[in-house]
């Protein structure tokens, strides 16, 4: 794969171009002349060289999102490129610096992005790898750290473990001492997490898993578990809890539905969270910019690294799309931007 830190310009574009759907519904897609507009107050343009491909994108290309969003999202919510301007009262970013971010229309060649949600990219980490960090490792911190306060020697299972937030949350589980029991949803991602030395993975679309986990830990469940199920498999892994367990939800699909629950599990003192990284960015904007200013020096010193992810040139869109379509991808997809 070609060298993304050797196209970086730094020099702000003239004019550019964005990913746009020819048929909604369909995954059809071109490149598309924009305009670019000058940073806002608090801004800097960013020039894209990767941008990371996540399930809201499928879900709003293929018009499912009104089941999982309010408002459906704009097509690429994260990305890694360099600093071509800044806006009006911006001291923290310069011209030509490194970044990655959290940013909505992020499938395009530059995009406006509030400082709140940049973090510098250290020299040891290309652009791809970069944009594998922002919305994975964010979700995983604010959810294990902030919400759970995941504890040294504390159980986490881990829903879906192999792709992006799944690999994300290991890596901060590991990083704060806790043993971690897994789900995943094929053979082969389930061996993958056994070769990264995930001792007990289970299978994600089993309520089986619930009886494997009682077994692993003789009985008494788990401290923590990370959500993305939904349904009888959500209820099952709230059941798993042992005393002042928490829960972080990070799926969608039933709280948009209003799902039932049943407060049965909550009388071991548990607690239920859940994390919208959207709304957070929306409404909560220096929030983000502290839990990006914690994970920064610890991509710089070594303790947390990107994620693996599977690169596609974003003239291939629609390949990449289909391949996170069929579920069978680990870590991230990420659209490279030459």
């Amino acid at each position: 794969m070609e060298d993304l830190n050797s196209m970086a310009a730094g020099s702000r574009l003239a004019d550019g171009v964005e990913l746009r759907q020819r048929r909604p519904g369909e995954l059809d897609f071109e490149m598309a002349a924009v305009r670019a507009e000058p940073p806002r107050p608090g801004e800097v343009a960013v020039q894209v060289f990767a941008a990371g491909l996540n399930f809201p994108d499928v879900l709003t290309a293929m018009g499912l999102a009104a089941a999982y969003f309010e408002e459906p999202p704009r097509p690429g919510l994260e990305c890694a490129g360099v600093v071509t301007a800044v806006g009006p009262g911006v001291t923290a970013f310069k011209v030509g610096d490194r970044v990655a971010a959290v940013a909505e229309g992020a499938f395009a060649s530059e995009v406006n992005v509030p400082v709140t949600s940049v973090m510098p990219v250290p020299d040891h980490m290309d652009f791809a790898q970069a944009a594998t960090v922002p919305v994975a490792f964010v979700t995983a911190w604010y959810g294990l750290v902030r919400m759970a306060g995941l504890q040294s020697r504390e159980r986490l299972l881990i829903h879906s473990a192999a792709g992006g937030v799944g690999l994300a949350a290991l890596a901060v589980a590991r990083l704060r001492g806790a043993e971690v029991l897994a789900t995943a949803g094929t053979t082969d991602k389930r061996t993958y997490l056994h070769e990264l030395g995930i001792s007990h993975v289970m299978d994600s679309r089993s309520t089986k898993f619930g009886d494997e986990t009682l077994a692993a830990t003789g009985g008494e469940g788990v401290d923590v578990v990370l959500n993305s199920l939904t349904g009888e498999l959500l209820r099952r892994g709230l059941e798993l809890l042992r005393v002042r367990g928490r829960f972080i939800e990070i799926g969608k699909r039933d709280i948009m539905a209003d799902a039932a629950l049943g407060l049965g599990p909550f009388r071991n003192s548990l607690s239920m969270h859940s994390v919208d990284l959207r709304l957070l960015v929306d409404r909560c904007p220096e929030l983000i910019s502290e839990l990006l200013g914690e994970l920064s020096p610890l991509f710089d010193s070594g303790a947390l690294a990107p994620l693996p992810y599977t690169p596609f040139p974003v003239t291939r869109a629609d390949s990449a799309f289909r391949k996170m379509m069929g579920g069978r991808h680990i870590g991230k997809i990420v659209l490279t931007f030459a």
